[in-house]
């Protein structure tokens, strides 16, 4: 479902971009360019969102966490509610969030390629991205070896790095 969702986001972004090619890049600069940011900006808020998961999993197993009791509160129970939602929501997110990903470097790269910093870290994003992508779906059938989670600290470092310096 998710996946069908963010193809159909990713496809419809590409057909505009497609149909209204001309008027784009005949348009105003800084209106266009505002465009392709916020795009990422909502991406980002997306990861950040998808990214939810680590640190709440990390707390559950935390031992100490678990043991913890003050009266009658155990704050290990009151964590398995956010872990559900956000165990549920991870792999939506992260994929809407990556086909805004593709449509802001689709549009970034229609204006005009440069090899600056700023182009240079988005395409390293987006191929960090893509293999993150994959090691998802293997995460999702337990043969990963954990790489999922160590491409996403890369992942999210090289995004905020670009992101920055944007």
């Amino acid at each position: 479902m998710a996946l069908a969702g963010s193809g159909i986001l990713l496809a419809a972004g590409l057909l505009f971009t497609y149909a209204d090619y001309h008027t784009l890049m005949n348009g105003d600069s800084h209106w266009y360019k505002g465009i392709f940011k916020q795009l990422g900006s909502i991406a980002r808020i997306g990861f950040f969102a998808a990214a939810a998961v680590y640190p709440v999993f990390l707390l559950l197993k935390w031992k100490k966490l678990k043991k913890a009791e003050w009266g009658s509160f155990k704050p290990g129970r009151v964590l398995q509610v956010p872990a559900k939602y956000v165990r549920k929501w991870h792999t939506p997110i992260a994929l809407v969030s990556a086909a805004l990903v593709l449509l802001h470097g689709t549009l970034a790269i229609l204006r005009g390629f440069t090899l600056d910093f700023t182009y240079m870290t988005g395409m390293l994003g987006v191929i960090l991205l893509g293999f993150l992508a994959i090691m998802g779906f293997k995460r999702f059938k337990r043969n990963d070896r954990k790489l999922h989670f160590k491409l996403a600290i890369v992942f999210i470092l090289i995004f905020m790095i670009h992101a920055t310096f944007a």
